[in-house]
């Protein structure tokens, strides 16, 4: 999925010129909207543009010159930038690429998520209704004000699974896909098409060549999560090889990772079963506290990517069987979720994290049962069923 910035903007834009097609005319002439050196306007907020520089924010590799961003706040110029998109760059629009350029820059407004519901439907209003130069132009004056550096993106929690298929690192070069950076996730990523869009009639033939064109371009089985440089070298300029060698790694990668997860689940089945076994067997006296069952969603919960992914992971695959083996059993489950709740509660007032509250409820689990080692993942599996059905981590603690 394609975030909205000005690198995404440079990109879907330069296809649809004609005198300025190559990315650092494309760039310098859109840019000029609100750069301009012979403009005693812009005096103040003129950026000298270069080659160089021009790929870096294509590459998103620096973000927006801090002068073009801040001529974007005057008023006057933020006109004039409009108008200048009404006249010079709607005429310069290729007559035959300009619907597929326009068709490409409303999917990504519609898609991205970090963009507002107030200002897509102003800025989807505007291209139904026929004001595509001004649409242009407003968009233009939105994306300047965008992150364009990966550093300042959010880790997508719809990114997790094609995250977790490559494990973690571009398959191209092994580098991490998430790093932490003051304790947060920080993406050096980008989920990319494998068959891309936007490509020439020529170029769509030579790769289906190869692979045929999958009907849906944003079907999981026709991404991949990359580096940001590999997206971008890869997106560049797709050759029949470089896309036989991508499809392939994808067809391994999915492969495997299914594999992985249909051997874990009857592992982990079975050990479930033993640790809810064990668990109805406590038999120690506790006076139940008030327990509710709309469950708060995950996201609300953990604020943590990784640690709510892994969570959410163990919730879709287990649950119905949890669920199954309470419904099948004469288990007192308000008893059991009971005193995990206290415990839960006492935790989180001591002011432990969320991480260490999960592994010590495992692990509180595991020696309540009297279970060995082996049962650790299937004891963490059990937390994650309470936390998405009753209040492990609590309504009074989330809403703070």
């Amino acid at each position: 999925m394609r975030e909205l910035n000005i690198a995404t903007f440079i990109q879907i834009m330069q296809v649809g010129l004609k005198t300025h097609d190559k990315q650092f005319a494309a760039g310098e002439f859109l840019l000029e909207a609100l750069n301009r050196p012979n403009d005693e306007r812009f005096a103040g907020y003129y950026e000298g543009l270069s080659d160089k520089k021009v790929s870096k924010l294509v590459n998103r590799q620096s973000p927006v010159p801090d002068g073009i961003q801040q001529a974007s706040l005057v008023s006057e110029l933020a006109a004039d930038a409009v108008k200048y998109y009404e006249t010079k760059v709607m005429a310069d629009m290729n007559p035959f690429r300009k619907d597929d350029v326009f068709s490409q820059l409303v999917k990504v407004i519609k898609e991205d998520t970090e963009i507002g519901d107030k200002k897509r439907e102003e800025l989807l209003k505007l291209y139904n209704d026929g004001k595509e130069g001004t649409f242009l132009g407003e968009l233009f004056l939105y994306v300047v004000n965008r992150p364009n550096t990966p550093g300042d993106s959010f880790v997508g929690y719809e990114d997790a699974p094609l995250i977790g298929e490559a494990n973690y690192e571009c398959p191209l070069c092994h580098n991490k896909l998430v790093e932490t950076v003051k304790e947060k996730p920080v993406r050096r990523y980008e989920i990319t098409q494998i068959f891309p869009e936007g490509l020439s009639k020529d170029k769509e033939k030579e790769l289906a060549a190869v692979y045929p064109k999958p009907k849906d371009l944003d079907s999981p089985d026709n991404l991949i999560a990359l580096c940001d440089r590999c997206s971008k070298d890869y997106l560049s300029d797709p050759t029949a090889d470089d896309y036989k060698k991508l499809r392939d790694i994808k067809t391994v990668l999915s492969r495997n990772f299914k594999a992985k997860e249909a051997v874990s689940a009857v592992e982990l089945e079975e050990y479930i079963r033993v640790v809810l076994d064990a668990l109805a067997q406590v038999d120690d006296s506790v006076q139940l506290v008030p327990l509710e069952y709309d469950a708060i969603h995950i996201d609300k919960k953990i604020p943590d990517f990784i640690l709510k992914n892994e969570i959410q992971i163990k919730v879709l695959q287990y649950y119905r069987y949890i669920e199954s083996i309470f419904s099948d059993s004469e288990t007192d489950f308000d008893l059991i979720a009971s005193e995990i709740k206290m415990s839960s509660m006492k935790l989180e007032k001591s002011g432990m994290s969320q991480p260490d509250i999960i592994e010590y409820l495992a692990e509180w689990i595991r020696n309540k049962t009297s279970l060995g080692t082996e049962s650790k993942t299937a004891c963490r599996i059990v937390v994650a069923f309470f936390i998405q059905n009753c209040e492990v981590f609590y309504k009074d603690e989330v809403s703070k």
